[in-house]
C-alpha cells in the first residue's frame, strides 16, 4: 500500500519542483523497504563529467582562487551528510553555515538510522566565483532515481560546502522542515 502513496506524493512534488521530486525518492519510504544491508556509502561510479569553470571563478578581489571541485569530492560531501554514522559535529562542517542546522542534522541522523544506502551521482559541474553547481542524481536504497537536479556548493574556508539551500533540499527528503537559519 505504501507504493501508491509514494507515487502520489512523488507526482505532487514533481509538479512543484525537480528538487522536491528527487527528495520524494529519498526518505519518504523511511525504512519500509530497507533490508538492513545498506551501508550509507555510494556505490555509484564517479562521474566522468568535467568541471566547467567560468572566467569569473578567477576574478576575486581577495586573490583567493577557488579550485573547481571534482564530481567525486561533491559526491563524497553528500554521502557524508547522509551517512548516519558520521557525527553531527562533522556534518556541520560540510554545510555552508552548518552550525545553524545542527538540530536538523540530528533529526536527519535519527531518520537515516533505518534508511541507509542513498546514493548520489554528480555530473556536470559549473563554477561561478565561489559557487559550484553540480547536476546531481539521487537514488534511493530501493533503486529509484530522480532526474538530475542542480545542487550548489559554496567555497568557504578552503573547502567546498553544500549550500544552505541545497542542504534544505536534502532535509526535505526526510520531511524535516528547514526553518530559517
Amino acid at each position: 500500500m505504501q507504493l501508491p502513496a509514494r507515487r502520489l506524493r512523488l507526482s505532487r512534488v514533481a509538479a512543484a519542483t525537480a528538487a522536491a521530486a528527487a527528495l520524494a525518492l529519498g526518505l519518504t519510504a523511511c525504512g519500509s523497504d530497507d533490508d538492513g544491508t545498506g551501508t550509507g556509502a555510494s556505490s555509484a561510479a564517479p562521474s566522468s563529467a568535467a568541471a566547467t569553470t567560468s572566467a569569473s571563478a578567477h576574478d576575486h578581489d581577495h586573490g583567493d582562487t577557488a579550485e573547481a571541485p571534482t564530481a567525486q569530492s561533491l559526491q563524497s560531501n553528500l554521502e557524508q551528510i547522509t551517512n548516519p554514522d558520521v557525527p553531527v559535529d562533522e556534518k556541520v562542517k560540510l554545510i555552508d553555515d552548518g552550525e545553524n542546522r545542527r538540530g536538523i542534522l540530528e533529526q536527519l541522523n535519527a531518520a537515516l538510522q533505518t534508511y541507509r544506502g542513498i546514493t548520489f551521482q554528480v555530473g556536470e559541474i559549473t563554477v561561478d566565483g565561489d559557487t559550484a553547481t553540480g547536476q546531481t542524481t539521487i537514488t534511493s536504497p530501493t533503486g529509484q532515481s530522480a532526474p538530475p537536479m542542480p545542487l550548489t556548493w559554496e567555497h568557504e574556508d578552503g573547502t567546498w560546502k553544500l549550500s544552505d539551500a541545497s542542504a534544505c533540499v536534502l532535509f526535505g527528503f526526510a520531511q524535516i522542515p528547514c526553518s530559517p537559519a
